[in-house]
C-alpha cells in the first residue's frame, strides 16, 4: 500500500474518534508532518506524545497552540539505586555491603542516564564482586554524565565504548557483524547465529557450533549489547540493536575496515570492502556498484537489504561466506547468479527475490554451503546437483509449487532442518532416502499428505513407511516436528513411542483424541494439537507432561468435549495457554480450579459465539480469578451468524472474572472481535437471515467464515 493511501485510511479510521498515540523517536521535521498529516483533530479530547532526541524536531511537534514541550530529566538518585540493582538482585538489600560505596560513585558518573546505568551494571555483573575490581572501572569511566551537558553524548559514547573493549576477542567480532542490519532491524536470532558460523567466527572444541554460537548470543545479550525483542515468546525469536550501540559499533566497523553500509549517506568507499550491507536503492549513482565488482576477490559477506537496480551478474567472488537477499521484488534475476557455482567458500545462501525462479546446475560445487534458504523465492524444483551438497544444515523452502524430488536428499547426511516438505514426485523412493538423515533437529511437513491424496490417491502404505521413517528419526536428534493428525495418529499410537530430544510438536488439522503416545514425550516443551474429541482422559495426559510451558489446544469443528475441571495437579510448568474451542453448539467444557495452572501467565480463548456457550451456572469465566500468575488475557470471539448477546454472554464472565482476580490492577485483558460486520443486532434480525445492509446469504457467510477460522488455527 502506499503511502498516501495509508494516510487517508488512518485519517478515516480516526475521523470522529477519540485516540490516545504514542510516536517513538521522531528523527526529521519532515518526517514529523508527514505523520502529523495522518491524524485527524476531532476537538474531543485526543492526545499524541512523540519522542525525539533532536531540538527542532520537538519544537515541530508541539507547533499548535496545545502542544507542550516536556524534556526528560536524568533519573534521581532513589530510581538509578533501583534500575542498577535490579541488574545484580531482587531487591537492594541483598547487594554486597563493601560494594556499595563504589556502587555509589559508579551512579554518580551516570548521571541518571538510564540506558548508562544498564549497561555500566550489566558489565560489572559479568565481574567478580570485588571492590578493587570495581574500582578501576570507576577509574575508568571518566568524567560525570548529563543531559544537560553538551558532552553528554560523549560521555554516553566513552561509556558504550568500554563496554565494548572489555568483550573477548570473539565477542567483538560477533558484536560488530551486527553494523550490517538497518537501524531498528527486528534481527531473526537464529539466522544471525548462523551467519556467525558461516563467517568463522564461531569456534569450538567439542565441534557443536551452534551451541557455542548460541553461548555467545547469550553473553551479548547478558551484557546489554543486544535486546530481545520477543522475549517471553515461544515463536521464533528476534533481537534488535539499541540505536547509541548501533552507532558505537559502525563507528569501530568502519575505524577497523570491518564492513561496509551502503544507506544512501557514505561519502566515501574503501578500495577493499571484506563485507558490504546494500540498505538503498540508487547505489549504482555512487559508483557503489563498481566498487563491489572492484572488491570482489575480498568481499566475504554480501547483504542486500533492499531492491537494488543495475546489478551486473555475479562472478569470482572467491571469498564469500554468506550472500544474503533478504527482500526483493523485482531487481535480482535468475542472470544475477548464474555463475554462483564459482563462489567456493558460499557457507550461508537466502534467495528471497521474486524474480528468481531457478539456481543453476553448478550450484553443486558449493562444497561447503550451510543453509541454502529459498523462502521468497519462486523456485519451484531444485537441479539434480543439489545432492552433492555434503555439507548443507539446512534447506528452507516455503514455495507452495515447488517439487521435492526424490534423489535430491542424495549425499546430504548433514542436514538438520527441512521445510516445508508439501509436494514430492515419487513418495517410495523420497521416503526411502528421508530414513536416512539421522542428522535432522527440526522437519516441517504438515500439507504432504492433502497433496499425495489427489496425486496418487491410496496412500496408506506411504503414510506407514512415512511414520516408520519418523520414528526411527525420532530416536536420534529430532527436536521439531510439524505435521498434520493423520501422521500423529500413526506414529504416537504406540504408548511408547521414542522420541528422547523431541521439544516442539505441531499436529495440525483434527485427530480424533489425543493419542496415548503423547504421554511418553517427557522434554516436550512447546505442543499445539488439534482434537474433535476432548475427555477427561486426553487432559490427564496432557497434566501428566513434565516439561510442558506452551499448549496450544483446538476442539475442532463438529467436535465435543465433556465438563472437565483443570485441577492442580498437573501444568506444573505451563506458562502459555490458547484454547480454541470450535464446538457445534455446546458448552465450554473447561473449568479453572483454585490452584490449577500456578505458572500461567498467558491465556489466549478463542470461540465462535453463534456455536460455543458457557455453561448456564457460570457466571464468573471459566473460574480464570484461579490462574494466580495471570498476566494477560486474550479473548478472541468470532461473531459471523451470532447476536449480540450472544457475543456478550462470552464476553462478560470473563470481564466479571477478572474484577475477581488478585492481580486485577495489572492484568490485561484484550477482546477481539472477528467479523464484527457480520454479527446480528438481535434474534429477529437474524431471523430476517443477514445482517443488516448485508446481501450475501448467511448460509455462505458461516461457511466462509468457519472455513477462514480453521484455516488460521491451522
Amino acid at each position: 500500500m502506499g503511502e498516501r493511501p495509508t494516510i487517508r485510511q488512518i485519517r478515516w479510521i480516526l475521523t470522529g474518534k477519540r485516540y490516545f498515540l504514542v510516536i517513538d523517536d521522531v528523527w526529521k521535521v519532515q518526517d514529523w508532518e508527514f505523520i502529523n498529516a495522518a491524524f485527524p483533530d476531532n476537538y474531543n479530547g485526543s492526545r499524541i506524545i512523540a519522542t525525539t532526541r533532536i531540538a527542532n524536531v520537538a519544537k515541530s511537534c508541539c507547533s499548535n497552540s496545545c502542544g507542550r514541550l516536556y524534556q526528560m530529566l536524568p533519573l534521581n538518585d532513589v530510581d538509578s539505586r533501583i534500575l542498577f540493582f535490579k541488574r545484580f538482585s531482587d531487591s537492594e538489600s541483598s547487594f554486597p555491603p563493601q560494594l556499595e560505596k563504589v556502587s555509589a560513585r559508579i551512579l554518580k558518573k551516570c548521571g541518571g542516564l538510564p540506558l548508562a546505568i544498564i549497561t555500566i551494571a550489566s558489565l560489572l555483573a559479568n565481574k567478580p564482586q570485588n571492590a578493587d575490581e570495581w574500582e578501576r572501572l570507576q577509574d575508568s569511566i571518566g568524567a560525570g554524565l548529563s543531559y544537560e551537558s553538551d558532552d553528554g553524548g560523549k560521555g554516553m559514547a566513552h561509556i558504550l565504548l568500554l563496554s565494548y573493549w572489555v568483550l573477548p576477542h570473539h565477542l567483538k567480532t560477533c558484536l560488530l557483524y551486527l553494523c550490517i542490519y538497518p537501524e531498528d532491524a527486528k534481527i531473526s536470532c537464529e539466522e544471525l547465529k548462523w551467519k556467525w558460523i558461516a563467517e568463522g567466527f564461531i569456534t569450538s572444541k567439542q565441534g557443536n557450533l551452534y551451541q557455542e554460537a548460541e553461548s555467545c548470543f547469550n553473553e551479548l545479550v547478558n551484557r546489554s549489547m543486544l535486546q530481545m525483542v520477543n522475549v517471553d515468546s515461544f515463536e521464533e525469536k528476534y533481537c534488535q540493536v539499541h540505536d547509541m550501540v548501533l552507532d558505537l559499533i559502525i563507528s569501530r566497523s568502519t575505524e577497523e575496515k570491518f564492513a561496509t553500509v551502503l544507506n544512501g549517506v557514505c561519502n566515501s568507499l574503501p578500495t577493499k570492502m571484506r563485507r558490504l550491507s546494500l540498505q538503498s536503492s540508487g547505489l549504482e549513482q555512487k559508483g557503489a556498484i563498481q566498487a563491489i565488482i572492484r572488491s570482489k576477490l575480498h568481499v566475504r559477506s554480501l547483504n542486500v537489504f533492499e531492491e537494488t537496480k543495475d546489478i551486473p551478474p555475479l562472478v569470482d567472488f572467491l571469498s564469500l561466506r554468506v550472500f544474503d537477499i533478504y527482500r526483493d521484488y523485482s531487481s535480482w534475476e535468475n542472470k544475477h547468479i548464474r555463475n554462483i557455482g564459482s563462489f567456493y567458500q558460499l557457507r550461508y545462501l537466502r534467495m528471497s527475490a521474486l524474480g528468481i525462479t531457478e539456481l543453476p546446475a553448478d550450484i553443486g560445487k558449493l562444497q561447503n554451503i550451510e543453509t541454502l534458504d529459498l523462502r521468497g523465492s519462486r523456485i519451484r524444483r531444485l537441479p539434480s546437483t543439489i545432492a552433492q551438497l555434503q555439507k548443507l544444515v539446512r534447506l528452507l523452502i516455503d514455495n507452495d509449487d515447488f517439487v521435492f524430488s526424490a534423489d535430491m536428499f542424495g549425499n546430504m547426511r548433514a542436514l538438520e532442518e527441512v521445510s516445508d516438505i508439501y509436494k514430492v514426485d515419487n513418495p517410495e523412493f523420497f521416503l526411502e532416502e528421508f530414513g536416512h538423515l539421522t542428522k535432522l533437529r527440526k522437519i516441517s511437513m504438515s500439507r504432504l499428505w492433502g497433496w499425495w491424496h489427489v496425486n496418487f490417491g491410496n496412500v496408506k502404505c506411504y503414510r506407514e513407511a512415512l511414520g516408520s521413517s519418523l520414528n526411527k528419526l525420532g530416536k536420534y536428534s529430532l527436536q521439531y516436528l510439524h505435521t498434520n493428525g493423520d501422521m500423529g495418529n500413526i506414529i504416537f499410537r504406540d504408548p511408547c513411542c521414542t522420541f528422547p530430544h523431541l521439544q516442539d510438536l505441531k499436529l495440525v488439522h483434527d485427530m480424533e483424541r489425543i493419542p496415548k503416545g503423547v504421554a511418553s514425550l517427557t522434554n516436550i516443551v512447546k505442543l499445539e494439537i488439534a482434537v474433535t474429541q476432548f475427555d477427561e482422559e486426553g487432559l490427564h495426559i496432557l497434566m501428566g507432561m513434565p516439561s510442558l510451558a506452551y499448549l496450544q489446544l483446538t476442539v475442532g469443528f463438529r467436535g465435543a468435549m465433556s465438563p472437565m475441571t483443570i485441577s492442580s495437579n498437573g501444568f506444573k510448568l505451563l506458562e502459555v495457554f490458547h484454547f480454541h474451542c470450535n464446538i457445534s453448539y455446546g458448552e465450554v467444557g473447561i473449568e479453572f480450579a483454585a490452584g490449577a495452572m500456578t505458572t500461567l501467565r498467558r491465556l489466549h480463548l478463542s470461540w465462535h459465539a453463534r456455536l460455543v456457550r458457557l455453561s448456564s451456572s457460570d457466571d464468573v469465566g471459566m473460574g480464570i480469578q484461579h490462574l494466580s500468575s495471570l498476566t494477560q488475557i486474550q479473548v478472541e470471539t468470532w461473531c459471523v451468524g451470532a447476536t449480540l448477546e450472544e457475543v456478550e454472554a462470552l464476553e462478560g464472565p470473563v470481564e466479571k472474572a477478572v474484577t475477581l482476580h488478585p492481580n486485577r490492577q495489572t492484568l490485561q485483558l484484550h477482546l477481539h472481535r472477528k467479523d464484527e460486520h457480520l454479527m446480528f443486532k438481535d434474534e429477529e434480525e437474524r431471523k430476517r437471515g443477514r445482517p443488516a445492509g448485508f446481501f450475501v446469504p448467511l448460509a455462505m457467510l458461516e461457511e466462509n467464515a468457519l472455513e477462514k477460522q480453521e484455516d488460521q488455527v491451522s
